[in-house]
């Protein structure tokens, strides 16, 4: 298969403080064989439980194609009821800490009850992603990555087998290759390893000084404040998620897995703690690879894609707020004067976009596109997408119409439509975009992507 060419963007921006890949050579072997989308919901969840092995290249699984999971449209509670109320403020508070007189989920009877496995997939539907579907719905192919040919798949799977087991090779001389590559869509049965490649965090299992550190924080048991705060939100984690529901075999050992991870992290750094918009993060990640791995990928996004995000008062946040808006007037005037006119803040729509990395707000195939590009180009990817979804989503002057006022906008921003949404046409325009100002300072490769990066960040120790 022939990779598509590259569209813009040749030299990749993204402020000195977040990196966003790595370079360092792992073995790779190659995954059992078999294709088959139906089986791909179990094979899915069952990461959670074992790391998976890899045998020989020939006998590459595609039943493992499928590991990653959907939800559509699934967006954050946060009202919209008083024009009044919705202030940048009250967006800090909501993203930050438990909201008040949320009651705890008790799930003891469901969990006493769980129906065997066997009886579960034979009575219970589940899209190629994972998600439980209601009994009358059709499960029909919802990605263009699903679509793809088994011969097209293998073909791409095998490229990424060798840059995988080449990768400082391909890091340090051929970085276009693999953002390409990345662009393009990472095979599902491999987007939890390059996930790991690309984010740093396999070197860091493996060969840095904080290969232990896991084991270290996991055995403790952390601050009660944080650990009470976190069991509040396991059972708001993507309950439609076989990994993560209260009615299926693997729900319980997910939340399980859920909980231990988001500890670890408090016991990591117990000065910041936890904050609400890391679950959906953590369990993305869960949703495609084991707990440890997880970890030590979910402190990469904290520590080198997101710095500052999760901590008290949001000031990363907002700082990226103001660059958003910078980018729009520049991208878009007419969605920037629009926005300015009604006085709609960045902090009022785009906080769960970047904290969230999307995952609560896009069609699941289009959250697994952005994610494939976010680990490999970083954070600019988040600043790509929203000025997608804001010159599209508010549209022409007629279409701006329709959003007379404050509330309607932001409405619209809550509620974008899946023409604008789906994976073809929002990551085709995500290609193509370039984000070059003033406000957001370009970097040459090597910074972002190179040796001089990876000795810099991968050797530099979790723990004091």
């Amino acid at each position: 298969m022939d990779v598509g060419s590259e569209d813009g963007d040749k030299s990749s921006t993204q402020t000195a403080s977040r990196v966003s890949t790595t370079s360092h050579p792992d073995a790779f072997d190659a995954l059992s064989s078999g294709y088959n989308h139906n089986l791909t919901a179990t094979t899915a969840v069952q990461r959670q439980c074992s790391d998976s092995s890899f045998d020989d290249e020939s006998t590459l699984t595609s039943s493992q194609t499928n590991r990653s999971s959907r939800r559509v449209g699934q967006q954050m509670n946060v009202s919209q009821d008083d024009e009044s109320t919705l202030t940048s403020s009250q967006t800090n508070r909501s993203s930050r800490g438990v909201a008040d007189g949320i009651v705890e989920d008790d799930d003891e009877d469901t969990e006493r009850h769980q129906p065997c496995s066997s009886d579960f997939f034979q009575t219970t539907k589940i899209d190629e992603f994972g998600f439980i579907r209601s009994p009358d719905s059709k499960l029909t192919v919802s990605s263009r990555s699903a679509t793809v040919d088994l011969v097209t798949l293998r073909k791409r799977e095998k490229k990424w087998l060798y840059m995988l087991s080449n990768w400082s090779h391909f890091m340090n001389n051929k970085y276009e290759k693999v953002r390409e590559r990345c662009r393009k869509g990472i095979p599902p049965s491999l987007r939890g390893r390059a996930w790991k490649h690309l984010c740093g965090a396999t070197f860091h299992m493996e060969f840095s000084v904080n290969r232990h550190v896991f084991e270290e924080v996991s055995a403790q048991a952390g601050d009660q404040r944080w650990v009470d705060d976190i069991k509040k939100d396991l059972n708001r984690q993507f309950p439609e998620h076989v990994m993560f529901s209260r009615s299926g075999p693997y729900g319980k050992g997910g939340k399980k897995d859920l909980f231990e991870l988001l500890k670890a992290y408090t016991v990591l750094h117990p000065e910041e703690g936890y904050c609400q918009g890391q679950a959906p993060i953590a369990s993305v990640l869960l949703m495609h690879m084991p707990l440890r791995d997880a970890f030590y990928c979910f402190v990469q996004i904290c520590h080198k894609y997101l710095p500052g995000y999760y901590s008290a008062g949001l000031e990363a946040i907002q700082i990226d707020g103001d660059i958003l808006f910078q980018l729009l007037k520049e991208k878009s005037k007419l969605s920037y004067r629009h926005l300015k006119k009604h006085h709609v803040e960045p902090m009022l729509y785009m906080v769960e976009w970047f904290m969230c990395i999307y995952c609560r707000t896009l069609p699941w195939p289009t959250v697994l596109r952005i994610w494939d590009m976010f680990f490999c180009e970083g954070v600019k990817v988040l600043f790509k997408v929203a000025v997608v979804l804001l010159r599209y989503g508010l549209g022409t002057n007629e279409q701006l119409k329709e959003f007379n006022d404050f509330h309607s906008t932001v409405t619209r921003l809550k509620n974008l439509p899946y023409n604008i949404t789906n994976e073809d046409f929002l990551i085709n325009k995500v290609s193509v975009i370039d984000i070059l100002i003033n406000s957001y300072s370009c970097i040459c490769r090597l910074d972002l992507n190179g040796t001089p990066t990876f000795r810099k960040r991968e050797f530099s120790p979790y723990l004091p």
